[in-house]
């Protein structure tokens, strides 16, 4: 059932090289985009605040498959980049498919961060006013870390889900994971084995992302208890 991947393997070590580089520019860019949006969602200036909460309403109230596509058409128009080939896929489809899962999850990962910093007592900020600090100052030293490690389980989850999320970029062309596995089901006439052996793949993938989520979890959990 699976002889053809004598022949196929290095088309899905490929298809997976590719699905990992994108996750991990969409996560680098939704941390990014998730603080400077909650600090905007908090923010005490109100067109801030304002545009932070459509930002968050437009991305989660509309499917991912149609941002991409919309990302990607209109920055196709708008960026020129060379269509170099990178682990079969072109980069004017990698980096715009990249921005594109980033944006999305930005609007989740504001919406975690914020969800951590308001779990956080009032007094925390009060108490980092009254000995001098900066607002600023409180929110990044003392406020965010706790924070972070609230959110930890959180953050874990939307990482996973970005990872299994990065299959729609399959539709601009980018040769991951799924477009690697629906290639070979059209060449052998045959898509189920092909995708089974996709899903395996993203199981991999996930299964290990979130072994290493908890482990620094507990990490994190033992020095906050050593501190304490």
């Amino acid at each position: 059932m699976f002889d053809f991947l004598k022949q196929y393997y290095p088309v899905f070590l490929e298809g997976t090289a590719q699905t990992i580089l994108i996750s991990i520019i969409g996560i680098v860019i939704g941390i990014l985009l998730g603080l400077v949006f909650v600090m905007f969602r908090l923010s005490k200036i109100k067109v801030l605040s304002y545009i932070a909460r459509v930002y968050i309403a437009i991305v989660r109230g509309t499917p991912a498959m149609i941002q991409v596509m919309l990302i990607y058409y209109t920055l196709s128009n708008v960026l020129a980049v060379p269509q170099i080939q990178f682990l079969g896929s072109g980069l004017d489809r990698v980096i715009p498919g990249s921005i594109a899962l980033g944006i999305n999850s930005g609007a989740y990962t504001a919406e975690i961060f914020r969800s951590g910093i308001i779990s956080i007592s009032k007094g925390q900020t009060e108490a980092g006013i009254s000995l001098g600090l900066s607002e600023r100052t409180t929110m990044f030293s003392i406020i965010l870390p706790q924070a972070i490690r609230n959110i930890l389980p959180a953050l874990g989850n939307e990482f996973i889900s970005l990872v299994k999320e990065s299959s729609v970029l399959f539709y601009i062309g980018v040769q991951e994971v799924t477009a690697q596995a629906l290639g070979v089901g059209g060449t052998l006439y045959n898509f189920v084995p092909p995708l089974i052996v996709a899903a395996t793949i993203y199981f991999v993938l996930t299964f290990v992302l979130s072994q290493l989520m908890q482990l620094l979890e507990r990490k994190m959990g033992s020095k906050y208890t050593q501190s304490n």
